[in-house]
């Protein structure tokens, strides 16, 4: 185990970011290909698999805010030197999102009984939905397990060992996807199913490989404690607890977008799925530093090195801007051409050119406010992260419901409504100043 002190120059915090991004780019390679076969299939797969989608990545986020909780703590007690404790609580980590993972597991399924799909207006697109759904929560389980992994590596900043998990999950569902959506290599084609299981196989295959590296590189991670911790139960969720209701919040707000932009339109759905897509260009650098950035402001409290907090989270800052403009610069410079991928008609590739533009402004204050926010996590102020999550989700939900709200029998135009990703991270940037702005976070807060 490396017990080095953290790195905090440009190229210490692109060690710890890049394996992640790569992760996360190799991730949007699958979402690409997906909504490619899917769109393939028709508009009602996409649209429908879409939503089952987004609506199983909401639910979880309940494993994501507790693994997020779990990385805080082991980077903070990595910082305080406690190697006992930085594996007892990874250890304890994992009892919990098991439990966690099993929970969602029996939440979806008895959701999924007619109750999420009654809230699409679509028949076609509520079979799609039902149907796929019904495949895709047989993975919480693994789901659950292999993020309780990850959080310890990135904890202890050895995010390389994520990289192998994200590769063999990534290239495992674009095979099977190519296999199984149109049935390639001699299989059946399953349509949206064949996406469905694609991704279930490939997210089990992920748990397989993290559990063999696990046993690799920490065997003691897998040595469970007799009963329940009770001070690392009390810690995590003092941080896990908002985080979980502010992921939750934010991905189901975010969900909620979709279900009311299907009654605006088919198409203006699928232009607002590819921008979902497209908005994994941000994703992927966003994904990486803001990750590094709660272990990074997590380890240096614990190691009680505040002078280098603020220089540090500038860089990080830096290095997320410099990366979206990189990654999302076709949005304003070769709109149609990433609209051509999808779509034929030239109005409809109009459309999606328009939003794309409207797209580009949200990516930037997407990556500014990211980078404050997990700060504010990563200092343990995760409560304080949920009132500002709170205060951008009622923001944007109160938007939505107006522009998604015919006036005259007319809706406003598909880029409009994308506005509401403008109001979102204004009001979130404005939370987090307010929120950082006394010093207080520098001083660790549980």
């Amino acid at each position: 185990m490396s017990t080095s002190p953290i790195k905090t120059d440009i190229r210490g915090l692109i060690d710890i970011a890049l394996p992640i991004s790569v992760g996360t780019f190799v991730q949007f390679l699958v979402l690409l290909t997906d909504n490619y076969f899917l769109a393939r299939v028709g508009e009602n797969a996409i649209n429908g698999a879409g939503n089952a989608g987004l609506t199983y990545l909401t639910f979880g986020m309940l494993i994501f805010g507790s693994a997020t909780g779990i990385q805080i703590l082991v980077a903070r007690r990595k910082g305080e030197g406690d190697e006992q404790m930085q594996i007892r609580t990874g250890s304890t980590g994992l009892l919990i999102n098991t439990f966690i993972g099993v929970g969602l597991w029996v939440i979806l399924l008895l959701l999924n009984n007619g109750f999420l799909g009654a809230l699409i207006h679509t028949v076609e697109v509520k079979n799609v939905f039902e149907s796929y759904l019904g495949t895709r929560l047989w993975g919480s389980v693994p789901y659950g397990i292999t993020f309780a992994m990850t959080a310890y590596w990135t904890g202890i900043a050895r995010t390389r060992l994520l990289l192998a998990v994200s590769l063999s999950t990534a290239f495992s569902n674009l095979f099977l996807d190519y296999v199984l959506i149109e049935g390639n290599l001699g299989f059946e084609a399953m349509g949206h199913i064949g996406a469905a299981r694609a991704s279930l196989a490939a997210e089990t295959l992920g748990f397989i490989v993290a559990v063999v590296l696990m046993l690799k590189v920490e065997p003691l991670f897998f040595k469970l404690p007799k009963k329940m911790d009770g001070e690392i139960i009390k810690a995590w969720w003092n941080i896990s607890g908002p985080l979980m209701g502010q992921l939750l919040l934010t991905v189901g707000v975010w969900t909620s977008f979709f279900f009311f932009v299907e009654k605006t339109g088919s198409t203006q759905l699928k232009v607002s799925h590819i921008g979902r897509n497209a908005f994994m260009f941000a994703f992927i650098v966003t994904s990486g530093l803001g990750q590094t950035t709660r272990t990074v402001i997590a380890t240096l409290i614990g190691a009680k090195r505040q002078n280098e907090l603020i220089p540090t989270i500038k860089r990080l800052w830096v290095l997320n801007i410099a990366g979206v403009i990189i990654l999302s610069h076709g949005f304003i410079l070769y709109p149609e051409l990433i609209a051509s991928l999808f779509f034929a008609d030239q109005e409809h590739i109009a459309m999606m050119s328009r939003t794309f533009t409207t797209l580009f402004i949200a990516v930037l204050g997407y990556g500014s406010a990211h980078i404050l926010l997990t700060t504010l996590e990563g200092a343990g102020g995760t409560k304080k992260a949920f009132a500002v999550e709170m205060l951008g989700a009622v923001m944007y939900l109160s938007a939505m419901i107006y522009l998604t709200t015919p006036i005259n029998g007319e809706f406003y135009p598909i880029e409009t409504i994308w506005r509401v990703e403008w109001i979102y991270f204004t009001f979130i940037i404005l939370g987090c100043y307010l929120a950082l702005r006394n010093g207080k976070w520098k001083t660790g807060i549980e």
